[in-house]
């Protein structure tokens, strides 16, 4: 199961750099290409074995069920202009995006202990899209192995 945290909808305005302020007066580094939220439901994920590897999936937390459908619909994941398409379950116990999530995953280069924020950009009957920013860990190799998050019981623990 993944360790994937709803965080809920409204962004507030000190999660970013200030607008008004040039980049190199922001006083905490952004990465490239993160942009602001849009105030829509969200939740973040910091990304296990089950996100990289088989089974390729994303347990999209219960607290989103109210936005999503209660079925099983076509999915499109966007992020940097490209998008991938997927299947969400919903409807079930755990709802999750499979089948497609493997192929973001895999061109993304997504690594264990990178994080995601998924916002549900739509939530129709039809069809679910969610924009998706990677926030990349680079955890060196040799802390990696020691990290966890092989298993639910084993989370990456961020302090």
């Amino acid at each position: 199961m993944s360790r994937c945290k709803p965080v809920g909808g409204e962004s507030p305005a000190a999660d970013g750099p200030d607008p008004r302020r040039p980049m190199s007066e922001t006083p905490c580094s952004v990465q490239p290409g993160v942009v602001p939220l849009l105030g829509k439901p969200y939740f973040t994920c910091i990304l296990c074995k089950s996100h990289v590897n088989q089974p390729f999936q994303v347990v999209v937390p219960k607290s989103l069920a109210p936005f999503l459908p209660g079925t099983t619909v076509p999915a499109t994941v966007t992020w940097h202009g490209r998008s991938w398409e997927m299947r969400f379950t919903g409807g079930r116990q755990i709802q999750r995006l499979e089948a497609g999530w493997r192929g973001f995953a895999l061109d993304n280069g997504l690594k264990l202990g990178d994080g995601c924020v998924f916002e549900l950009v739509d939530g129709r009957a039809e069809r679910v899209v969610f924009r998706v920013q990677v926030l990349r860990a680079d955890i060196p190799a040799e802390i990696r192995e020691r990290a966890g998050g092989y298993t639910s019981s084993s989370p990456i623990l961020i302090d």
